[in-house]
């Protein structure tokens, strides 16, 4: 890598390609998860080339980060954003329908949105251990309070 390069300062989708380079390596078992954990930090704050370089240098090459091939900043990485913030999404309602099924109503509800949102994410590929536990979760709302319906009804 050339030194002027190593310099150069990074954007959000340089990030957010790296980061996307880690998970695939926590995924696949290339890293363990306090590594993990010690390089996420380290590459939302990079600044320079070099600082992200840094956090896969000592991957495999599968995982290597080439700054000169930029992901798309185009539709596709607006896609993957929305995906991505479909699945968090997802398991904020799937968590919040748990406690919300004594409404009567409300917790299936939001388990549904919030299904509906993981499965979304899932589809387009997005964190897919995030949007199953959003899935997990809203299913859960649903069948508490569906729960909590035949008990007021015929309790």
């Amino acid at each position: 890598m050339g030194g002027g390069l190593q310099q150069q300062r990074v954007g959000h989708a340089q990030r957010a390609a790296v980061l996307e380079l880690l998970n695939r390596a926590l995924e696949e078992g290339y890293l363990e998860l306090h590594e993990y954990e010690n390089r996420m930090p380290q590459v939302t704050q990079a600044k320079t080339v070099h600082a992200l370089y840094a956090q896969v240098a000592d991957l495999p090459p599968q995982f290597r980060w080439d700054p000169r091939h930029l992901p798309p900043a185009g539709a596709e990485g607006r896609r993957r954003e929305r995906a991505s913030n479909e699945a968090l999404t997802s398991v904020i309602l799937g968590a919040i329908a748990i406690p919300s099924a004594l409404c009567v109503g409300a917790g299936g509800i939001l388990g549904i949105v919030g299904a509906v949102f993981g499965v979304r994410a899932l589809r387009d590929g997005a964190n897919p251990p995030q949007a199953i536990a959003g899935i997990g979760l809203g299913l859960v709302g649903i069948a508490l309070s569906l729960l909590v319906l035949v008990i007021t009804l015929f309790g």
